[in-house]
């Protein structure tokens, strides 16, 4: 569909995407500007990469701004939740990207392995869905990452998949305490994506080796998931909630 002619039915709506500045979240936050939202983007260190991000949306004539905010700090996230309602005076959708991807064995792992883990992972997910919990208008949408990436890629992933899982059952447990506010919670589960989020992780090699693995040739690509995102935020997935849904192109 061409910009000309993608409707703008996301006009009059604010979103947030945390992590919007690069990678999946950057692809997010372009298709809701495209769509006519009101777009917030927060960032942890790159400002350069957030004021590029931040550019691109505004192309699509609507309000964007990007906002400094550690993912995993309470206090951090609740005052950038409370500023988007200030701001724009009401928060329609929120996506949750921030994470990290951890690739040794289990029996390597360590303390500070799993600490830092947790905090990105799991206690950022939390963080994000308790403010949302708190600020989101009556029929919002909140949308995060989960994962679909275990065996796949060569190396061990138990502590990021069980920081993930941990995710999943607390959207569940979100969308059943939101929904009589007809507010909708979901999770997204990508395969390996071909971002420098994954290519932290990996090498070329096990890289090389996971796009073979897949049915359609090639590892996925923000832009393959962001239309999963962009329909879940809409009308049409109004009755989609507590649910995971796995964007994994057959590879799982």
């Amino acid at each position: 569909m061409s910009e000309t002619t993608r409707p703008r039915d996301l006009a009059g709506r604010t979103a947030l995407v945390l992590g919007g500045s690069r990678n999946q979240g950057a692809a997010f936050a372009e298709l809701l500007a495209a769509r006519g939202a009101t777009v917030v983007i927060s960032y942890a260190n790159d400002a350069a990469a957030a004021e590029q991000t931040v550019q691109a949306l505004r192309k699509h004539e609507v309000t964007a701004e990007a906002v400094r905010s550690d993912a995993a700090v309470s206090a951090e996230v609740e005052e950038l939740f409370t500023g988007v309602v200030a701001r724009h005076g009401r928060l329609d959708i929120v996506v949750h990207t921030p994470g990290m991807v951890l690739k040794k064995p289990i029996a390597e792992t360590t303390d500070a392995d799993f600490d830092r883990m947790i905090d990105l992972n799991t206690r950022s997910a939390f963080l994000s869905l308790r403010a949302a919990a708190r600020h989101l208008a009556d029929n919002g949408r909140y949308v995060i990452l989960s994962t679909t990436l275990t065996s796949v890629m060569t190396g061990s992933y138990g502590l990021y998949s069980g920081s993930k899982a941990a995710v999943e059952r607390m959207v569940l447990a979100a969308a059943k305490e939101l929904g009589a506010r007809g507010i909708t919670v979901n999770a997204v589960a990508p395969g390996p994506i071909d971002d420098s989020f994954y290519r932290a992780a990996e090498t070329p090699e096990s890289m090389a080796a996971a796009a073979d693995h897949s049915p359609r040739g090639r590892l996925g690509r923000p832009e393959d998931i962001a239309p999963v995102v962009g329909w879940l935020v809409g009308e049409e997935a109004g009755w989609v909630s507590g649910q995971t849904v796995r964007a994994n192109g057959a590879m799982f």
